[in-house]
Protein backbone atom coordinates (compact mmCIF):
# COMPACT_ATOMS: atom_id res chain seq x y z
CA UNK A 1 0.00 0.00 0.00
CA UNK A 2 1.60 3.30 -1.34
CA UNK A 3 -1.23 5.77 -0.12
CA UNK A 4 -4.76 5.69 2.00
CA UNK A 5 -8.04 7.46 1.09
CA UNK A 6 -10.20 9.52 3.31
CA UNK A 7 -13.52 10.32 2.53
CA UNK A 8 -15.46 13.66 2.41
CA UNK A 9 -18.81 14.25 3.33
CA UNK A 10 -20.02 16.89 0.63
CA UNK A 11 -23.07 19.02 1.09
CA UNK A 12 -25.44 16.85 -0.67
CA UNK A 13 -24.42 13.73 1.53
CA UNK A 14 -22.35 12.24 -0.90
CA UNK A 15 -18.54 11.80 -0.46
CA UNK A 16 -15.47 12.54 -2.37
CA UNK A 17 -12.17 10.96 -1.94
CA UNK A 18 -8.98 12.35 -0.66
CA UNK A 19 -5.98 10.16 -1.88
CA UNK A 20 -2.88 11.02 0.58
CA UNK A 21 0.58 8.96 0.01
CA UNK A 22 1.83 7.03 2.97
CA UNK A 23 5.39 7.94 4.01
CA UNK A 24 4.44 11.50 5.07
CA UNK A 25 4.91 12.73 8.07
CA UNK A 26 1.90 15.04 8.30
CA UNK A 27 -1.19 15.74 10.29
CA UNK A 28 -4.71 14.91 8.70
CA UNK A 29 -5.08 19.37 9.49
CA UNK A 30 -2.18 19.62 7.37
CA UNK A 31 -3.02 17.65 4.98
CA UNK A 32 -6.59 18.77 4.59
CA UNK A 33 -5.10 22.26 4.46
CA UNK A 34 -3.04 21.54 1.80
CA UNK A 35 -5.64 20.25 -0.31
CA UNK A 36 -7.78 23.66 0.51
CA UNK A 37 -10.80 22.25 2.78
CA UNK A 38 -11.94 24.81 4.68
CA UNK A 39 -9.95 23.70 8.13
CA UNK A 40 -8.39 27.33 9.41
CA UNK A 41 -6.48 25.55 12.30
CA UNK A 42 -5.61 29.11 13.78
CA UNK A 43 -3.81 27.03 16.41
CA UNK A 44 -1.11 25.75 13.88
CA UNK A 45 -2.11 22.35 15.68
CA UNK A 46 -1.69 22.46 19.08
CA UNK A 47 -5.09 21.11 20.05
CA UNK A 48 -5.94 25.15 21.49
CA UNK A 49 -8.50 26.58 19.51
CA UNK A 50 -10.31 23.76 17.42
CA UNK A 51 -10.94 25.50 14.39
CA UNK A 52 -10.04 21.59 12.58
CA UNK A 53 -12.67 19.84 14.51
CA UNK A 54 -14.13 17.32 12.65
CA UNK A 55 -17.07 15.02 13.00
CA UNK A 56 -15.72 10.74 11.99
CA UNK A 57 -18.42 9.05 10.90
CA UNK A 58 -17.09 5.54 10.70
CA UNK A 59 -14.99 5.64 13.89
CA UNK A 60 -15.58 1.97 14.85
CA UNK A 61 -14.05 0.96 11.31
CA UNK A 62 -10.80 2.60 11.45
CA UNK A 63 -8.42 2.44 14.06
CA UNK A 64 -7.76 5.59 15.48
CA UNK A 65 -5.37 6.45 18.08
CA UNK A 66 -7.10 7.69 21.63
CA UNK A 67 -7.97 11.23 22.29
CA UNK A 68 -5.46 12.58 24.81
CA UNK A 69 -6.02 15.61 27.61
CA UNK A 70 -5.11 18.62 25.71
CA UNK A 71 -7.28 17.32 22.80
CA UNK A 72 -10.58 16.19 25.35
CA UNK A 73 -10.31 19.56 26.85
CA UNK A 74 -10.72 21.22 23.28
CA UNK A 75 -13.56 18.89 22.36
CA UNK A 76 -15.14 19.40 25.55
CA UNK A 77 -15.55 22.87 24.81
CA UNK A 78 -16.97 22.49 21.47
CA UNK A 79 -20.40 21.86 20.22
CA UNK A 80 -20.57 18.03 19.04
CA UNK A 81 -24.07 16.49 18.37
CA UNK A 82 -22.91 12.98 18.05
CA UNK A 83 -19.73 12.60 20.45
CA UNK A 84 -17.67 11.26 17.03
CA UNK A 85 -16.07 14.51 16.66
CA UNK A 86 -12.24 14.83 16.40
CA UNK A 87 -9.19 17.66 15.97
CA UNK A 88 -7.47 17.03 12.58
CA UNK A 89 -4.46 18.45 14.08
CA UNK A 90 -4.56 15.04 16.35
CA UNK A 91 -4.58 12.31 13.90
CA UNK A 92 -1.05 11.26 12.16
CA UNK A 93 -1.59 10.15 8.48
CA UNK A 94 -0.91 6.12 8.83
CA UNK A 95 -2.15 3.08 7.56
CA UNK A 96 -4.45 2.86 10.69
CA UNK A 97 -6.91 5.70 8.82
CA UNK A 98 -7.42 4.09 5.40
CA UNK A 99 -10.81 5.00 4.94
CA UNK A 100 -11.57 7.15 7.38
CA UNK A 101 -14.85 9.01 6.67
CA UNK A 102 -15.24 12.52 8.24
CA UNK A 103 -17.66 15.46 7.55
CA UNK A 104 -16.62 19.16 7.89
CA UNK A 105 -18.70 21.91 10.33
CA UNK A 106 -20.05 24.57 8.10
CA UNK A 107 -19.23 26.56 10.39
CA UNK A 108 -15.40 26.75 9.55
Amino acid sequence: MNSITIQIQQDDFSFTPLEIPLGVDLSLMEVLKGEDHPIDAVCGGMAICGTCRVEVLNKDEVELDGIGDAEMCMLDTLPCNTGNCRLTCQIRISEKIDGLKISIPKEF
